[in-house]
């Protein structure tokens, strides 16, 4: 309860800072204001940190939007939310994930980074299931143009005991709405 009081009152402190500094809260409030959705199919390589575990194709989808709750002064936040299936050696994997990234541009090009909280169900076609929490780190290369969407990103996945941490790099490629 004390950790939970602490991460409350550091937040506190941030959004007040945040603020102070050109940042805006719940911009969905600001006239103008879209949400710009993005969805896309995304396939690329998963590698696990498992013994066993071969690297293999993962394929998934994300939607994405401009956030709802902060705006920065300069570039944007973008929340992108994530599903992956991964299936090697009688396991399958499979992860969502959401990651805030912010992004800057130039022209049509976007680059941005961010963390990530995620869930991941390891499902072996043997044995127990098991699932856990994650934390991720995250970079992406995206184009927009009118409704076409594509990209490039990676990201580093940690999993809580260390049990399915991985990398996966993908492309995307989808439609702008």
């Amino acid at each position: 309860m004390k950790n939970l009081l602490t991460a409350a009152v550091l937040f506190a402190g941030l959004i007040t800072s945040a603020q102070a500094d050109g940042w805006i809260m719940s911009p969905y409030k600001q006239a103008g204001w879209s949400p710009d959705f993005t969805l896309a199919v995304t396939a690329g390589p998963m590698d696990f940190d498992i013994a066993g575990m071969d690297v293999d194709t993962a394929l998934g989808v994300q939607l994405s939007l401009n956030c709802p709750w902060f705006s920065p002064p300069s570039g944007t936040i973008r929340q992108q939310f994530n599903y992956n299936t991964f299936d090697n050696n009688n396991v399958t994997i499979n992860t969502l994930e959401m990651n805030p990234h912010w992004y800057g541009s130039s022209g049509k090009l976007s680059y941005g980074a961010g963390p990530g909280l995620g869930y991941v169900w390891v499902k072996p076609d043997v044995g127990l299931d098991d699932s856990m929490w994650a934390f991720q780190l995250s970079a992406d290369v995206e184009y927009r143009h009118g409704v076409l969407f594509a990209g490039i990103g990676t990201r580093y996945q940690f999993t809580s005991g260390g049990d399915a941490d991985n990398l996966l790099t993908q492309v995307k490629f989808g439609v702008n709405f």
